[in-house]
């Protein structure tokens, strides 16, 4: 993707006034039962203050929680392997299916498959892979990548995910609650709907989960000191997915390592409350000793070149619980799909640059006010308004700028090394303040604050009247 591309899909989206208020809608509810439950919780600061200390903690000594990890868990009856890439994780689950003859494969929500993009060639390789997920099979089925790390239809409404149902086959026809014959649906008949549409997916997925040779997940923690997988949900999908066929694949990235047991306790806190605005979620998986055969793959993918790097190694920090998306005024105008990147919002704009090749996402650092509300729900305490500058500043450092900036800011330096020119093409400034109204940017921009009024003469002059005083 280049930056020409990003601006015309951004700008696309931020045009959708449908799109916004959908957007507007549903972050701003998530944040406001974040920011309740913050509010309850006194310790906050603290907790993510030790969260971050864990996780700088363990990936100073990545290469010995790695061990650690690989030889628990293949005591414990499972086998481990390591995958450079995401090609590398692709074919490793490629070859275990078909090693175990498995043609139906039921997928639990994991960004970390859609980062390596495991459906597709799993589908290439003439593979049925089925996502158990509300929200990911309505992806799945519209043939569209997740706007959200948690929420993937966070921009969809019932209506649209009713429309899709229909025509796809899983429900005979829109909810009638939906088709009201006095206006729009009220909260309720939506909620009636919504149960409605579920219940037929549900149907739907039980015959797929009865029938499926292989499950696949991810990991929302890997304990080191047990080998253990810890996957944490609300709609019981995982748990099926993951114990109901007889062979379990989990592709597991390497920033997901934790040391001990008693480290999780912190991040089950801080996770459901960033996440989902809940105090827990409504189930939490440990997987130990396996009930059939698991492979655990642990996937590199970039991710040691983050380690590499001193400055941004904290953002292998991230636990993806998307609460930087939902406080991001950028990320509410332009939705997931405006980034076109598998990770989008902050995280995703200065993760993405390290994860891709060189170049291919040096844009998405831009896309920022640089408000800071991402670095305030950080649940790690991530400083990610700190890292989008210093990104920022090693792009212009490669001299990688469009040529209109290059020019500007060539004619600005020419301009303050010429002063005579300067002062000679510099407007009164009440002409200059009179003129800022005029033009729709400032009057947008002074709604919600207040633009500083341009002085009626320069330092320079004020100080040749004043110095002799």
């Amino acid at each position: 993707m280049n930056h020409a591309g990003f601006e015309a899909t951004s700008r696309e989206k931020a045009a959708d006034r449908r799109l916004a208020m959908q957007l507007h809608v549903s972050t701003g509810n998530s944040l406001a039962k974040t920011a309740a439950l913050i509010e309850q919780t006194p310790n906050w600061q603290a907790l993510r203050a030790h969260a971050r200390q864990i996780k700088l903690h363990t990936l100073s000594h990545l290469d010995e929680y790695v061990q650690r990890f690989a030889a628990a868990a293949e005591r414990n009856g499972a086998t481990v392997s390591w995958a450079a890439s995401g090609d590398d994780a692709c074919a490793q689950t490629l070859a275990i299916a078909r090693q175990h003859g498995v043609q139906r494969i039921t997928k639990a929500k994991s960004m970390t498959s859609e980062e390596i993009g495991l459906n597709e060639a799993l589908e290439t390789g003439g593979l049925e892979p089925i996502e158990t997920d509300f929200g990911e099979m309505i992806c799945q089925l519209a043939h569209v990548a997740p706007s959200h790390v948690t929420a993937p239809i966070i921009e969809w409404s019932i209506e649209e995910v009713a429309r899709l149902l229909a025509r796809v086959g899983y429900v005979d026809a829109i909810p009638p609650e939906l088709q009201p014959s006095g206006g729009a649906p009220d909260r309720s008949a939506r909620l009636s709907a919504a149960a409605r549409l579920v219940a037929a997916a549900r149907v739907r997925l039980r015959e797929k989960f009865m029938t499926a040779g292989m499950g696949i997940s991810g990991a929302n923690f890997a304990v080191a000191d047990a080998g253990a997988l810890v996957l944490v949900e609300n709609e019981a999908n995982i748990r099926l997915t993951t114990t109901l066929p007889g062979v379990h694949v989990a592709v597991v990235g390497i920033d997901k390592l934790i040391p001990r047991m008693r480290d999780l306790g912190t991040f089950l806190t801080l996770l459901p409350i960033a996440a989902t605005g809940q105090r827990q979620t409504s189930y939490v998986t440990l997987l130990r000793r396996p009930l059939g055969r698991l492979h655990i793959i642990l996937l590199d993918n970039g991710r040691l070149n983050v380690l590499a790097d001193a400055q941004h190694v904290d953002l292998l920090s991230c636990i993806r619980c998307g609460a930087c998306m939902n406080a991001c005024p950028v990320y509410r105008h332009v939705s997931g799909h405006g980034y076109e990147a598998v990770y989008p919002g902050p995280i995703g704009a200065v993760l993405m640059p390290h994860l891709q090749p060189r170049g291919a996402y040096d844009e998405l650092p831009f896309a920022s006010s640089l408000c800071g509300a991402c670095t305030e729900i950080c649940p790690v305490a991530i400083p990610l308004h700190e890292r989008l500058l210093e990104w920022r500043e090693r792009v212009v450092g490669r001299g990688e700028r469009s040529r209109l900036e290059a020019a500007a800011f060539a004619g600005w330096t020419w301009l303050m090394t010429h002063p005579m020119v300067y002062r000679a093409g510099r407007p009164p400034a009440a002409w200059m303040n009179a003129m800022a109204g005029w033009f729709a940017p400032v009057r947008q921009w002074e709604q919600s604050r207040d633009l500083p009024r341009i002085a009626d003469e320069s330092f320079a002059q004020w100080w040749r009247k004043h110095r002799e005083a």
